[in-house]
């Protein structure tokens, strides 16, 4: 597997470490901060998008995953079916509680009941055009295609720490622009979610109940 990716204005070790890493074989990066942050995360993607294409070949497979982003349950043989060409997975949101506020992100055991049925995986042929709207998270491609389902998506945006949390809530709520302002302002300082309830106010459930098929 070739893996590819972009590191847009980062301050950290996140390139060096990416190129480190025995499985990238490209890393795009920038110092470039476009303040316009709706522009910049569908042309990010892009970026990415046309760097791997370079590469494939009509029938490849091309999967898009952010770094908080950790895929579980995924069913490999559907990779060799002809006719499959795009596969959605389930994504849930992690949500830090009392009982694992002080515990590694890995070990956060509790989602919001929110799904989303998002398209990962992309077979590569004349239909897929990647990305060219603001915000936008999934790629062009053939109306329809997305009716092949596997996989659940553990989504720790929400859940990696407390400190993270409101780095989070000030990004939106200052950086990115007006469509996530007040929604994220008013959550800064809730972090921990005490009452076991999503943002949306309903009942977290455990991801054990995901992944074993009872919810």
């Amino acid at each position: 597997m070739q893996v590819r990716g972009i590191i847009d204005h980062s301050q950290d070790e996140t390139a060096d470490i990416c190129r480190a890493h025995p499985g990238v074989v490209e890393v795009l990066s920038s110092d470039l901060f476009d303040p316009n942050r709706e522009r910049a995360e569908w042309y990010i993607r892009q970026a990415v998008f046309s760097s791997a294409m370079r590469f494939l070949e009509p029938g490849d497979w091309l999967a898009y995953f952010d770094a908080d982003e950790h895929l579980y349950n995924f069913d490999l043989g559907m990779l060799q079916r002809t006719e499959v060409n795009v596969i959605a997975c389930r994504w849930y949101d992690v949500y830090i509680t009392p009982e694992d506020e002080d515990l590694p992100y890995t070990e956060r055991q509790w989602v919001g009941p929110e799904v989303r049925t998002i398209p990962f995986f992309y077979r590569v042929d004349e239909f897929l055009t990647g990305f060219s709207f603001p915000d936008q998270r999934i790629m062009h491609h053939r109306p329809a295609r997305h009716n092949h389902q596997s996989g659940a998506i553990k989504h720790f945006g929400k859940g990696f720490s407390r400190d993270l949390w409101e780095r989070k809530v000030e990004y939106y709520g200052q950086v990115f622009g007006p469509k996530y302002a007040a929604k994220w302002r008013s959550r800064k300082g809730k972090a921990v979610h005490r009452d076991y309830k999503s943002d949306e106010g309903r009942p977290l459930i455990p991801w054990d109940d995901i992944v074993s098929g009872r919810v």
